[in-house]
């Protein structure tokens, strides 16, 4: 039976991801040397503690967080959120035979959680590409992202590793890669067809595999703010960067051009700034959205020999 090395499945997922990214190769390399160049400024000890994954790996919320990265893995436990429910399963279906030698998890988790607002920066280049000022798009994005540290620095973001560790489970979580995988897919059918409606937009999204199914869960894509009957316009597609924006992003898209934005959730503090803009907001589905972009990292995993048990949410829809 083929296998991939547990760390040849982490550095496939972060390959993936940067060749969808929505930023440039020279903004992705910048981004990692700044992070060589905080290394180099630190004293001893600092640079003891780094977390040097940064030097290569772009996704602070996309980690190897327990295993020996050269362990064979035939099998993998895959779901949208890890905790110590999902570490048991993983370790009861082992001891019913089944191939799982690793647990994969999707939202980030354990060092990945404390530090993965640092990716909402991706944000800033996303708004930059639809005409935003990037003066403009930093200076939106900066309270947004001290809010999102200040939430995650009092979570106890080690219970799923925790549970794994004690367990022997080897543990990764595999966030933004697969968010930017995800909405490169919808944002490139969208930019193909052209949908006139948002009601246009809607259909789109009920022929994906992946929105079909919750649409047949009872989780169908809702519009929250506008109508269906209304003109999409400009379509920005919003999986990738972390978590949900800034609510001031939306006076500055409608202004850069954009007509619609099709995301996988919406705050309620969004809905009446997005109003105020004339903005049409169309909720695409968690879940789905982000079982879409598992999927299409999923099956680059599979093709090289590693079974796929899929979990905690996970919509599985195979494309090869």
């Amino acid at each position: 039976m083929d296998s991939m090395k547990l760390y040849d499945i982490y550095r496939l997922a972060v390959e993936a991801g940067m060749e969808a990214d929505p930023r440039s190769k020279k903004d992705i390399e910048a981004d990692l040397r700044r992070a060589k160049e905080k290394y180099d400024a630190l004293d001893c000890d600092a640079q003891d503690r780094f977390d040097k994954d940064q030097f290569w790996n772009p996704y602070a919320d996309t980690r190897l967080l327990h295993g020996d990265p050269d362990q064979e893995v035939q099998g993998v436990l895959w779901g949208i959120d890890i905790a110590p429910g999902e570490a048991l399963l993983a370790d009861r279906l082992r001891e019913r035979g089944r191939a799982i030698d690793c647990v994969i998890g999707h939202h980030p988790i354990g060092m990945a959680r404390s530090i993965f607002p640092d990716v909402m920066h991706m944000m800033e280049y996303m708004f930059q590409d639809l005409g935003v000022p990037i003066n403009v798009a930093e200076d939106i994005m900066g309270p947004r992202i001290k809010e999102v540290q200040r939430i995650v620095h009092v979570a106890n973001y080690n219970q799923a590793v925790d549970a794994c560790r004690l367990l022997d489970m080897p543990l990764m979580c595999l966030h933004s890669p697969c968010d930017i995988l995800g909405q490169r897919f919808v944002q490139e059918i969208m930019d193909r067809q052209m949908p006139g409606r948002v009601s246009d937009a809607i259909d789109i999204l009920i022929n994906i595999a992946e929105y079909d199914l919750a649409i047949r869960q009872n989780n169908q894509p809702e519009v929250y703010v506008g109508d269906k009957h209304r003109r999409a316009g400009k379509i920005f597609v919003k999986f990738a960067g972390g978590t949900s924006g800034p609510k001031e992003m939306y006076e500055s898209l409608s202004k850069a051009g954009v007509g619609t934005v099709v995301c996988m959730h919406l705050p309620e503090n969004h809905m009446e700034e997005a109003k105020k803009a004339h903005m049409n907001v169309l909720v695409a589905g968690h879940m789905a959205s982000d079982s879409l972009g598992l999927n299409l990292l999923a099956d680059k995993i599979e093709e090289r020999g590693v079974a796929i048990t899929p979990c905690s949410g996970f919509l599985r829809v195979r494309r090869r």
